[in-house]
């Protein structure tokens, strides 16, 4: 399995650490939302310093793959056409998460926001391969 890269490691660990005590406290529902809460936050001041089109996937796979690498995430981009592209992660930047809660859900904490952001209204993703299923990299295939 994939890891996160050691540099980032306190980075990682304090959002999961967040989110674990947030789920022993409230439930894995309140834990959930403060992590959107705190991951919005942070992804929306970081593309918000940088200038994009909203709607073009190769300013989305520009604007998110300097941001990852920013954090240390190994990420690649693929089939990227004006109506999708597929977004992978080599690493896995919550593995302590793994059997806390469903791997979807975490997702959704970042990509509904990523999508929604950078790309707009009427855009979707779907996730067919994961990390925490054995899989080489977690792909997602966002598509309009």
């Amino acid at each position: 399995m994939a890891e996160t890269l050691a540099r980032n490691e306190a980075f990682f660990s304090a959002l999961e650490n967040m989110f674990l005590v947030e789920k022993e406290r409230h439930g894995a529902e309140q834990a959930l939302e403060l992590f959107t809460s705190v991951i919005r936050r942070g992804l929306r001041k970081a593309y918000s310093t940088q200038s994009y089109m909203k709607g073009d996937t190769g300013d989305f796979a520009r604007v998110v793959g300097a941001r990852d690498k920013a954090v240390g995430l190994r990420v690649e981009f693929d089939d990227i056409k004006k109506d999708g592209l597929v977004y992978r992660f080599l690493d896995d930047p919550f593995p302590n998460l793994k059997g806390q809660v469903n791997y979807g859900d975490l997702d959704a904490t970042y990509m509904r926001f990523k999508v929604d952001f950078l790309l707009g209204n009427g855009w979707h993703y779907s996730t067919g391969k994961h990390l925490w299923l054995g899989n080489k990299y977690t792909e997602h295939v966002i598509m309009k």
